[in-house]
């Protein structure tokens, strides 16, 4: 019940199933980074049914991508409907006979048991140090912190015996969002065409559910920044966010420049094809750890992202080698793991605030705007 050991060596890999289930509720970002993993399900399975339980503000993303037959959406908002959509989903994974459920959640325990109960005969997940999930799969894979997440997703696929390198996939926007995007930048950025960089910036970084937000690089360092910006290269500055916390980090970084000329707040203004849309459409995309980060990768969109409480040798934007990532790699970090139900006690993530405002500068001016600017190699900034 216990063992990680694979089959004696003769054994075949599971047997194509027809029809499979696949979790992974938390994090847009994570769904983004799983997206080229699930491409190569898919291409494996092609005549499978697939379906995939997320939260319900995951599924539009999701259903875009054309991998997954059905969406089962994870409703929260309160106990009571979180219960009521959990006994849903539990009646409904039961009702839809499984052959395969692949448990993608690295340490949530509501998985592991909805994975049991869907009497699915294969269950694939991870066995992670410490959190006591493994024992109620089939085939238990052990976690490691030694890769990319996309790498860490793809060993979930070894005992199906499929490769399990991430496949390149591209998630496009449909038309109508393309149309939206274009009228917001003509609408916010007269003229348009012709004109500076457009530069996504994104000051939040999703729920925060600690006193201090370890995650963010301060809001004066991203005000900072983007004025260097507008007064360098004449750039166009679009600010993404959701809901009142981000929206009020957008308000605080406005207050704190020196002017608001070529700048734009698009905060609960794009919907989540628009905002693939535009980030397709920028030149570059500033970012914590977070979503956006994540989507304008999965675009192929240049990226300059901060880290410090998390390592973006799992986290960071996929295709490393086009990106520009500040980690400072401190004795301390990274304190938010999936080891530790990603909780952390820090109240001064120097980790994060340490990286100066100078430096990304430089980094930008050398890598992607600057008039001798390389093209992007590994390595960080």
């Amino acid at each position: 019940m216990r063992a990680t050991t694979p089959p004696n060596e003769g054994v075949a890999p599971i047997a194509k199933p027809k029809r499979i289930l696949v979790i992974k509720t938390y994090g847009l970002g994570n769904v983004a980074i799983l997206t080229p993993v699930l491409a190569r399900m898919r291409r494996a399975y092609p005549d499978a049914v697939i379906d995939m339980l997320t939260l319900d503000g995951n599924c539009d993303l999701v259903e875009r991508t054309g991998l997954i037959d059905q969406t089962i959406p994870l409703r929260l908002g309160g106990i009571w409907h979180a219960l009521a959509s959990i006994v849903g989903i539990l009646r409904k994974t039961r009702r839809r006979n499984y052959d395969l459920v692949v448990d993608f959640e690295q340490f949530i325990k509501l998985s592991t048991i909805i994975a049991y109960w869907s009497g699915a005969p294969e269950r694939i997940g991870f066995s992670t140090d410490g959190q006591h999930r493994g024992w109620l799969y089939t085939k238990r894979v052990v976690y490691t912190d030694s890769q990319h997440m996309s790498g860490i997703f793809g060993r979930l696929l070894q005992p199906l015996g499929i490769d399990p390198s991430p496949a390149p996939f591209a998630v496009t926007a449909r038309p109508e969002e393309e149309r939206a995007v274009e009228r917001f930048l003509q609408d916010s950025f007269a003229g348009g065409e012709g004109q500076g960089p457009l530069v996504a910036v994104h000051v939040g970084s999703g729920p925060n559910f600690y006193d201090v937000p370890l995650k963010r690089w301060p809001v004066e360092s991203f005000a900072a920044l983007a004025d260097n910006l507008i007064d360098r290269y004449g750039a166009r500055i679009v600010l993404t966010g959701k809901g009142d916390e981000e929206a009020g980090l957008i308000e605080e970084t406005l207050g704190r420049m020196q002017s608001r000329e070529g700048m734009v707040s698009a905060c609960d203004r794009l919907s989540i094809g628009e905002l693939l849309a535009f980030v397709r459409r920028a030149d570059l995309s500033v970012s914590n750890d977070t979503s956006v980060m994540h989507l304008s990768a999965l675009v192929g969109t240049p990226v300059v992202a901060f880290f410090g409480p998390t390592n973006p040798l799992q986290y960071g934007p996929w295709d490393s080698g086009k990106h520009l990532v500040f980690y400072d790699d401190l004795y301390c970090s990274p304190c938010i793991t999936n080891y530790n139900l990603k909780v952390s006690y820090c109240s001064e993530p120097i980790c994060i605030r340490g990286i100066t405002v100078e430096r990304v500068l430089e980094g930008i001016e050398r890598d992607f705007l600057g008039a001798e600017a390389r093209a992007r190699g590994p390595g960080e900034g």
